[in-house]
């Protein structure tokens, strides 16, 4: 199993702890929040997946037939994607007080709505891809909630929004472009799999490509 496969469970465990307690109804979010996140990485990497060849195809325009070469490999994706998720999904949780590291869980739920449904589907040519269906049917309609229950009660402030949004590029930083995630994609043992590649075939068709034509991929 890849660490995607495991993502559901983490998704379920987050949904034990929500049923079997009780929570406040921004715990209440946060812990849905959680649980849609884990399940839009199982979609982006898992099931459908694709979104490997796919990210590198929206961000660079065209992948290295070389997958050693990838600015991306399954170390530096599990890193990035899970300190994603512990700090700024899971950390409000503890730091409620702190209001802005509640909104930054919300309204990073819209970025990857913008994303997903313009960027992504416009670079790909597609009018799906892999982590659409939990961004449109799941973190967005959760923020919203949220905030029509909470910008009416005047919960937070300007400065709120400001620190919120220098907290999400402050962690996208870390996860995705920092030493530390440059440091594990030169890890070359932790590169895509055939399988991983071969999730992105369709994707590929509209650019007269084919996994048949990378090199280097991991055995499944």
């Amino acid at each position: 199993m890849r660490w995607y496969d495991y993502m559901p469970y983490v998704a379920g465990l987050y949904a034990l702890l929500l049923g079997c307690f009780d929570w406040t109804f921004q715990e209440r979010i946060l812990l849905m929040s959680l649980i849609v996140i884990h399940l839009h990485f199982f979609e982006e990497f898992g099931l459908p997946g694709g979104f490997a060849w796919g990210g590198i195809k929206v961000e660079m325009g065209k992948p290295d037939l070389d997958v050693t070469k990838w600015p991306l490999n399954q170390l530096s994706s599990v890193f990035g994607n899970l300190w994603f998720a512990l700090s700024v999904y899971l950390l409000p949780l503890f730091t409620q007080n702190w209001h802005w590291t509640v909104l930054a869980a919300v309204i990073f739920a819209f970025a990857e709505l913008i994303i997903h449904l313009f960027a992504f589907n416009i670079g790909l040519k597609s009018w799906y891809n892999a982590g659409l269906f939990t961004a449109v049917f799941g973190l967005a309609p959760i923020s919203l909630t949220y905030l029509l229950y909470a910008l009416p009660k005047g919960l937070y402030s300007w400065i709120d929004l400001i620190l919120a949004v220098l907290w999400i590029a402050f962690n996208y930083w870390i996860a995705f472009r920092s030493p530390i995630w440059r440091a594990l994609n030169q890890h070359s043992k932790y590169r895509f799999t055939k399988n991983d590649i071969q999730k992105s075939e369709n994707y590929m068709k509209k650019f007269g490509d084919s996994p048949e034509n990378y090199i280097n991929m991991q055995e499944d």
